[in-house]
């Protein structure tokens, strides 16, 4: 669709008209089973008449119904007719043994991982497993991140066609996956328009708009996404409302597995965690939803003496390490379950840790920091890159008391 087009009150104006007619077989069992049916001229049905999409960009529009009602046809007629619409296919089967992160075309290496995590794929052994190996939601996600990351670096506005929107996700993952989708649609002003039968992820999604297609009736479009459709729904998990407890590090190694780093941090002064709900444990999530080890500092770290002013370092050995050990801890791990990434909760993580941190400075070595900035979104200041024993490492401090 060309922008003279648009209707002046939307970006984005369609007008549906489609009506599908089944033929019937002119003999054998189907031909039989039609006479009984009184179809013996075949069927015919009005999908959509005269039925008007108008959108803007950062709204979403959610089409809901049974399967077979006509939520397909809609959206196929919608990506036909809009020029800027991108659509989450199939993994071609010549793209089967590259990687995700290679499915993506164009941006920084940091702006695709950003892609995959927003759509549930940060897990490094996903990251490393060629396409065609995935699961069929996880080839699902997959080609989600893909047209978001297209929209993303698109200069003008893009519309996301989403059909059979989760519908291979369990109640939790799809959940989480509403939520990115909605913070996407704001902070990136894409539109979205996708088809689903699950009107219970209604309330995460927070559409702006729900059409509702039955079976053999035309559509009903509510304006408003607390309708009687997000009224019939149930509540769904908000991992941003779980609290922070104090864990074990028995805590620690249920989600060791998912983070960069092997092996345990060689000390530990405390550990915070966020349980999943036992009511989510049941619906498929994890036990834990993510964990922050707190550790005494090590002794010598190149970025801390550039952040101090060399404070820690001195003649007298045994001096320096009494007062590193009375003035610093450090965040020496900080894992999501690949469930749960890109729902905050990293950055409530690490804010708690710094609240309730008896010590002045509370500091953090990140290698990944560069790709995923938690830290310095959790209220910790990036000092520089520095080369550690083994790779480059970005150094976080925060102070908690300026006059020490």
């Amino acid at each position: 669709m060309s922008s003279s087009s648009f209707s002046a009150a939307s970006y984005w104006s369609v007008c549906v008209n489609k009506e599908i007619r089944r033929s019937t077989p002119a003999g054998g069992s189907a031909g039989r089973i039609a006479a009984m049916f009184g179809l013996p001229d075949g069927h015919g049905e009005t999908l959509y008449r005269d039925f008007r999409l108008e959108m803007n960009p950062g709204q979403i529009v959610a089409v809901v119904g049974p399967s077979g009602a006509g939520k397909s046809v809609l959206l196929r007629e919608v990506a036909r007719r809009v020029d800027d619409s991108l659509a989450a296919g199939a993994i071609e089967p010549r793209h089967a043994r590259r990687l995700p992160v290679d499915l993506l075309s164009g941006g920084t290496l940091k702006q695709r991982l950003a892609a995959l995590g927003r759509c549930g794929l940060a897990e490094a052994t996903t990251l490393v497993t060629p396409a065609g190996r995935l699961s069929d939601g996880q080839r699902y996600r997959l080609m989600l991140a893909k047209a978001v990351h297209e929209a993303v670096l698109s200069d003008q506005p893009r519309l996301l066609v989403l059909d059979e929107f989760c519908s291979t996700l369990d109640v939790t993952t799809a959940t989480v996956l509403c939520r990115q989708i909605r913070k996407l649609a704001a902070r990136h002003g894409l539109g979205v328009l996708l088809a689903t039968p699950r009107v219970e992820l209604l309330p995460a999604l927070r559409p702006d708009a729900v059409i509702e297609k039955p079976l053999g009736q035309p559509g009903r479009y509510q304006r408003r996404w607390k309708s009687s459709v997000a009224a019939r729904s149930s509540p769904l998990p908000d991992p941003r409302r779980w609290p922070i407890v104090r864990g074990r590090l028995a805590d620690y190694r249920k989600l060791a597995d998912y983070h960069y780093l092997t092996g345990p941090p060689a000390a530990n002064k405390r550990v915070y965690v966020i349980r999943t709900p036992k009511r989510w444990q049941r619906n498929g999530g994890p036990e834990l939803a993510a964990v922050l080890v707190v550790s005494p500092p090590v002794i010598s770290v190149r970025g801390r003496n550039v952040a101090t002013f060399r404070r820690y370092v001195g003649r007298d050995r045994k001096s320096a390490l009494r007062k590193l050990n009375a003035e610093v801890e450090c965040i020496s791990r900080v894992i999501v379950h690949p469930m749960f990434r890109g729902s905050g909760l990293a950055v409530r993580l690490v804010k708690h840790a710094i609240k309730t941190s008896p010590m002045p400075i509370v500091e953090s070595l990140a290698a990944m920091g560069k790709i995923h900035p938690f830290f310095a979104r959790g209220g910790m200041q990036l000092v520089g890159l520095f080369k550690g024993p083994s790779q480059y490492y970005q150094y976080y401090i925060t102070h908690r008391n300026d006059d020490e």
